[in-house]
């Protein structure tokens, strides 16, 4: 009688253990499936942006990409600009909210997107006339948004890939040269904003320069203009980024 009633008892255990099994199975299944469907819908709407507001034109020289930025600002005229790195996937609008929580789950038309939009900091000049500009991107896990910075923490990497490209509302394409790159607190000095004040410009490039992994690039000088491209770390520590900078190198008529 005692071995039945175990064996029942244990029969029951099983069953139960069993249930929690295909609970946390499924319930795991849900949260790949719905991730998987997250990175689908960026993917798709970025896509199909990029479809819509970008143009190649072929050249000898290869092809010239152009952006129809003043048809976006008719949609949304949060949208300032527009960022494009060769060879990457960076080639997305870049909007200015009120504050820099605003954009960071809304598409250039105000809808929820988990990878939400490129964004220029909130205090930042709209035209990325200021000596220190930052524009922020998730890092998301399928490389999309600013999800590739920490590949250039490979010198031969940012070696092939030199430039940021810029354009502004103007209609005009301004060109930066990555200089450096390194994982930032966020409270280490790495974020100050500043204008037109020499003494917080030189205090800021010895900041960079200490922290640089690069050991063949040319800082800017003479007041260049600093453009910081930032994103979350992979390890979720949430005061850890990626930070990727560049130096103003001048207008150019055409990106290639």
């Amino acid at each position: 009688m005692e071995e039945r009633k175990s064996k029942k008892n244990k029969k029951q255990i099983y069953t139960v253990l069993m249930l929690i099994c295909a609970v946390v199975f499924f319930f795991a299944l849900y949260k790949v499936v719905t991730i998987l469907m997250d990175y689908k819908a960026i993917d798709d709407y970025y896509d199909k942006t990029n479809e819509d507001f970008v143009t190649t034109e072929e050249l000898d020289s290869g092809q010239k990409i152009n952006v129809d930025l003043q048809k976006l600002i008719d949609i949304n005229d949060d949208v300032c600009g527009w960022i494009y790195m060769e060879d990457t996937v960076v080639s997305y609008p870049i909007l200015q909210g009120p504050s820099n929580d605003f954009y960071l789950f809304r598409d250039y038309e105000k809808n929820y997107l988990v990878a939400g939009s490129i964004f220029l900091e909130s205090t930042s000049a709209r035209d990325f006339s200021d000596s220190h500009t930052i524009v922020y991107g998730h890092n998301m896990r399928n490389g999309s948004m600013f999800g590739s910075l920490d590949k250039f923490m490979d010198g031969q990497y940012r070696d092939e890939h030199p430039y940021i490209h810029i354009l502004t509302a103007d209609g005009q394409w301004h060109r930066y040269e990555i200089f450096s790159s390194y994982i930032a607190d966020i409270d280490d000095g790495t974020f100050t904003i500043f204008n037109d004040n020499k003494q917080e410009y030189d205090k800021y490039l010895a900041l960079c320069a200490q922290k640089n992994l690069y050991s063949n690039t040319t800082p800017p000088a003479d007041g260049e203009r600093i453009l910081t491209l930032s994103t979350c770390t992979e390890d979720s520590d949430d005061y850890k980024r990626y930070v990727l900078q560049a130096k103003y190198i001048g207008e150019v008529d055409t990106i290639e």
